[in-house]
């Protein structure tokens, strides 16, 4: 029969052994998924994403939908803008022609150092990779941009 005290020895060391090993799948999590604020920054730009391609397929819609002889604005009314969910300031838009433009916005992460999904990248999610920090999508009114990730 084994003593008291190699039963309490045992049982410390069982306790190291879990200890241990609870540290370590919090570490394994932090590792992979990221820490709760870097998966805030990434739940913010994929918003800024989907607030950018609204923006612009509202574009497309309104600007081809109804005359294609009507050039893009110079600027967009106070009505039809997005707001940056954190910052609450407007995504920029910028006119290049009558038929192109660009919506620009500030990034919290950049998106080559995680997926934005869980798919394969396509052509079609390649064109809403971006660095951290100020990034302009180019758009042509002409054709529908499809938020793809």
């Amino acid at each position: 029969m084994a003593s008291v005290s190699e039963s309490q020895g045992f049982d410390r060391a069982f306790a190291g052994v879990a200890t241990a090993a609870v540290i370590a799948a919090i570490a394994a999590g932090f590792w992979v998924l990221g820490t709760p604020g870097r998966q805030r920054d990434i739940a913010a730009d994929r918003q800024r994403l989907q607030d950018i391609a609204t923006l612009a397929q509202q574009l497309h819609e309104r600007y081809l939908g109804t005359n294609s002889d009507i050039p893009l604005p110079t600027t967009l009314e106070p009505e039809n803008l997005r707001y940056d969910p954190l910052t609450n300031q407007p995504y920029e838009y910028i006119r290049l022609s009558d038929r192109t433009f660009e919506l620009c916005a500030t990034f919290d992460t950049d998106s080559s150092t995680h997926r934005l999904s869980n798919r394969n990248p396509t052509p079609e999610a390649q064109r809403w990779q971006h660095p951290e920090g100020r990034h302009c999508f180019e758009f042509d009114v002409n054709e529908f941009p499809t938020l793809t990730f």
